[in-house]
């Protein structure tokens, strides 16, 4: 039987009226307004100690075709960075900020507006591993805010931030999504500090939905070969998963959870660092 891979679309805009219609396997969410809107970026830090993560260094770079963004630790090794902020490199929407299991953990994905040369362009920045979310789908953050803490996936690596940032915003945790090099990432160091300053902070830029391929807990991703960093995912095999099948679920957030929630966010967070990887 075909297997099925979760759909999750998310309208960043809720509102009273939406709807959810259930047509065969495949759900349909229509909203009020198709495209929200959020403050454009007036520039960008690094995600650890901002601006320039003093106290902090790269373990691991971007390399395409294998480990697509950068692993951030503190200088005093990575067991200290455990509990330490993750901060928004710049304006922008959450579109996801939630535990994906897997080999991801804990995931938050920021969509920045920019505007450079007079043109508008789009970025997602990807933060994982984390130990704790302290924001939601569908927020909006603004450069520097703290949106969680530096984790080890449930017990699967030692603590580090997994940080990547894309061209293509249909990747989402989806590495087979795109082309797996620069024509769908940007070396995430290298993007910041060229645009340290930037003429933005204006409301009202348009933002594009989000529409993302995540595991089911049916079908869980393994991704050991993306994330290798000492210790190994109980899963070994289901990685063709992301290719297979030709039915989706849908999974739409609902927005009345969304609004309602309390703070600065939902407070996702994982067991213990001292625990083994989680079951799921």
């Amino acid at each position: 039987m075909t297997s099925r891979i979760l759909l999750l679309a998310l309208p960043l805009l809720f509102s009273a009226c939406d709807a959810t219609r259930q047509t065969g396997s495949f759900a349909k969410t229509s909203t009020s307004s198709a495209h929200p809107s959020a403050h454009s970026a007036d520039g960008f830090d690094l995600p650890v100690n901002p601006p320039d993560a003093n106290g902090y260094y790269k373990s691991r770079g971007f390399r395409a075709g294998g480990h697509l963004g950068e692993d951030w630790v503190t200088d005093g090794g990575s067991s200290k960075g455990f509990g330490n902020p993750v901060y928004a490199i710049g304006n922008g929407v959450v579109v996801l900020g939630r535990d994906i299991h897997a080999g991801w953990g804990n995931v938050v994905i920021i969509r920045h507006a920019w505007v450079e040369n007079r043109k508008l362009d789009f970025t997602d920045s990807l933060s994982a591993h984390l130990d704790k979310i302290i924001v939601r789908e569908g927020q909006q953050v603004t450069r520097g805010q703290q949106i969680g803490t530096i984790g080890n996936n449930h017990g699967m690596y030692p603590p580090h931030l997994h940080f990547e940032m894309h061209k293509d915003l249909s990747i989402g945790v989806n590495h087979a999504q795109g082309t797996r090099d620069l024509r769908s990432y940007w070396l995430p160091t290298e993007f910041i500090m060229a645009h340290r300053h930037l003429h933005g902070g204006g409301p009202g830029v348009p933002i594009p939905p989000a529409n993302f391929l995540l595991p089911t807990s049916e079908h869980p991703w393994s991704l050991p070969r993306f994330f290798s960093h000492g210790k190994k995912s109980s899963h070994s095999k289901g990685s063709a998963h992301y290719k297979s099948g030709n039915h989706y679920k849908t999974h739409a957030i609902d927005p009345v959870k969304s609004k309602s929630s309390k703070g600065s966010g939902s407070h996702h967070r994982s067991k213990s660092h001292k625990n083994k990887h989680h079951s799921e």
